[in-house]
């Protein structure tokens, strides 16, 4: 009987848990839609793993619900965790509406279940965007950069989302890397990149 009640109240309170995370029906079709998501400020889930790194303990959740989560570090990053396609990004932008300005850097990354960035379509400067990999291994940070034709100045501003999710594949499984002489400081080994923000 006992184990009856309890197999019933963990029923219920998933159940519960379920309804409390709603399905706000705010879709990301641009990446400029997450000012929606966070402007609507609903939050069903405020956790967020910082991993014990000092750098992401200020990180605050600023919306969450059945389909994302948005977070922010208070220095021109956001972080779109997409529940649906198991996927996270890192936004730097100087703008909180991610719109290129000419000559300032910008940068998306495709983020581990660590939150290090593996993968990065950035715009340096008055640089075209380029897509890179981000490999750390035996305290090594080894970049390479992509040679495909169409990993060439990509505007990740003006693709559609599920644009941007086609290409996240097409970087992870189908584009080739040449191997880059630059590298990061071995600080950013243990530490997310894309906390260092944007000057």
């Amino acid at each position: 009987m006992r184990y009856s009640l309890i197999v019933i109240f963990l029923f219920f309170c998933s159940c519960k848990d379920t309804e409390h995370c709603a399905d706000r029906g705010i879709k990301v079709a641009f990446l400029s839609d997450i000012d929606k998501l966070i402007k609507d400020g609903y939050k069903c889930d405020n956790k967020f793993n910082h991993f014990n790194i000092d750098e992401l303990k200020n990180c605050k959740v600023l919306f969450s619900d059945r389909n994302y989560k948005i977070v922010y570090n208070g220095y021109k990053t956001r972080l779109l965790f997409d529940k649906k396609e198991n996927l996270t990004l890192a936004i730097n932008s100087v703008t909180p509406h991610f719109t290129i300005i000419k000559g300032r850097p910008f940068s998306l990354y495709i983020l581990n279940e660590k939150l290090m960035p593996v993968y990065a379509i950035a715009k340096l400067g008055k640089e075209n965007f380029s897509v890179y990999r981000i490999e750390y291994l035996k305290n090594e940070i080894v970049i390479s950069k992509a040679i495909d034709d169409e990993s060439k100045n990509i505007n990740v501003c003006t693709m559609k989302y599920t644009q941007i999710v086609d290409l996240t594949k097409k970087i992870k499984y189908k584009f080739s890397y040449k191997k880059e002489k630059q590298t990061l400081d071995n600080y950013f080994y243990k530490v997310p990149f894309w906390t260092e923000g944007l000057d």
